[in-house]
């Protein structure tokens, strides 16, 4: 009897209209196979859309309130923001369950997971977004012959304006290639039953250029070099009579303008800004507040900052938070700025919107479940309904409505322990994000977007499948309504293991 072996290729951010528009003239014949012989269609991801929640429910077919990934931060009771990664101890991926069965997994930089197991059946080599850890040896002395490091640091020289869109495209190209070609030659070395490969370089690089001109010149040669790679796949699945699917976690958009979700709760009384810092907004004119508020954003958004601020203990984090609040409560020359979780006066405020910034963003009211909570449980229900009736009402500058839902995120995350769940998820409508840390001291709502806003994030990415094995019902599978937490069961059902994920989404076929 022939083993069944199966090939999942992860994109990050890889929205079906970019690949469906443009692989015939872009010479994509990998993922031309798929519309040919098997189905390429769209995928729903997580609420919010994002990295963070979304690969780990494609591993685990759960919802984030059970994988403990809100995003790639968590709310803390003193409001202050912890970095959370995937931890495989709280809920197990589906290739520990293969192993379990003895299967032999290759796992190539799974977006979330940081850090290396010691399972002698998962060869691993961890992804996004910190550098590279090998399960080997072996697999580092691969790596090293394709000077691979995980995902390229090109962001930061985008951010700074150090190179140019085409520079960087060119930079991730080498990421692609360089993990492509480590990969053909992994798998073949080892005969593996379950190969996994993700690839997120193009989701950085949609972020700064899908709504300028030149964007299909930066993002389709990379979208170019994952199709090569899974045309190479392609060839290898068919003689081994092997399936392989395609897995995106979101997709992306062209972004042409923002809106300040936490300048409309200030403006409308939910909030409230300390003291300190609506008396530096008075004289925000004066050289010396933007020489503090230079300095702060240097402090809060800077590497040192994300390695020291975000390891302290809650402790720790309080007394950092309260001596930035008193010392550096400065506030942009300009009309913009970015706020942070001391500049709130949490005596005051009712809800804050905070950590997805993206087209969803999710919404807290200060309860009991935070050190200054003041809505009492009596008054939450009735605040929530009333901020969610609002939300829908909002305009945008043409006068429609901006909204296209505002939700009650209790039932989504179904009363999780692992973090401070939001209150409220609202979505904007396309073309849109939501801001949920700036603020026009004019008043303002509605801003361009900056440069790695340029593109982001929308809740369908894309799925695929192409069997060489049993015959697969394509026409069946595009009937589906499908979802990120549809895969973990998928992949265990192929290989004959019954699923133990969230029962309301089983396996695509």
């Amino acid at each position: 009897m022939q083993k069944r072996k199966l090939y999942v290729i992860g994109m990050d951010s890889a929205p079906l209209w970019i690949i469906k528009d443009n692989y015939a003239e872009y010479g994509m014949k990998g993922f031309g196979e798929f519309f040919k012989n098997g189905v390429l269609m769209d995928m729903e991801s997580t609420m919010p859309p994002m990295t963070g929640p979304s690969w780990p429910s494609i591993y685990t077919g759960v919802r984030p309130g059970v994988h403990g990934v809100p995003e790639f931060f968590k709310m803390e009771p003193n409001y202050t923001k912890s970095v959370v990664y995937y931890d495989p101890s709280v809920k197990a991926p589906f290739w520990e369950k293969l192993s379990a069965k003895g299967l032999k997994s290759l796992i190539v930089t799974p977006a979330m997971l940081v850090k290396v197991g010691n399972d002698p059946n998962i060869d691993m080599i961890t992804g996004f977004p910190l550098p590279a850890k090998f399960s080997s040896e072996r697999l580092r002395a691969i790596a090293d012959k394709y000077s691979f490091r995980g995902e390229p640091e090109v962001e930061t020289k985008l951010k700074h304006g150090d190179i140019t869109l085409e520079e960087g495209s060119r930079g991730y190209m080498h990421g692609i290639k360089a993990r492509s070609a480590m990969s053909k030659e992994l798998i073949e070395k080892k005969d593996y039953d379950f190969i996994f490969v993700c690839f997120t370089e193009q989701d950085r690089m949609q972020h700064y250029s899908l709504n300028k001109p030149q964007w299909k010149g930066c993002v389709l040669p990379m979208y170019k070099g994952i199709s090569d790679f899974i045309e190479w796949v392609l060839v290898r699945a068919r003689k081994e009579h092997a399936t392989v699917m395609l897995i995106s976690d979101h997709g992306g958009q062209l972004i042409r303008r923002k809106f300040l979700m936490n300048g409309w709760l200030i403006n409308n009384g939910y909030a409230k800004l300390t003291k300190q810092l609506e008396g530096e907004m008075n004289v925000s004119g004066k050289k010396g507040s933007s020489i503090k508020y230079e300095l702060r954003e240097s402090l809060m958004r800077s590497g040192l900052r994300k390695k020291v601020y975000d390891k302290l203990p809650s402790s720790g984090k309080k007394l950092v938070k309260g001596a930035l609040s008193r010392t550096l409560a400065g506030t942009s020359s300009g009309d913009y700025t970015r706020l942070h979780d001391f500049d709130y006066d949490m005596d005051g405020t009712r809800a804050f919107a905070s950590i997805a910034n993206c087209p969803v963003t999710t919404i807290f009211i200060n309860d009991g479940r935070f050190e200054n909570g003041i809505v009492s449980s009596s008054e939450k229900k009735a605040l929530k309904k009333e901020l969610m009736s609002k939300l829908m009402k909002i305009k945008n500058e043409d006068g429609k409505p901006l909204m296209v839902g505002a939700y009650d995120a209790d039932g989504y995350y179904e009363g999780t322990k692992l973090f401070i769940a939001p209150d409220i998820m609202a979505e904007i409508r396309p073309g849109y994000i939501i801001d949920a840390f700036g603020y026009l001291k004019s008043g303002g709502l509605f801003m361009d977007p900056e440069p790695p806003k340029s593109g982001d994030h929308i809740r369908n990415g894309v799925f695929g499948a192409l069997s060489y094995t049993n015959a697969v019902d394509y026409a069946a599978i595009k009937r589906k309504k499908l979802y990120v937490y549809n895969m973990e069961p998928t992949v265990l059902k192929y290989f004959g293991i019954r699923p133990d994920n969230d029962k309301r989404y089983g396996p695509i076929f």
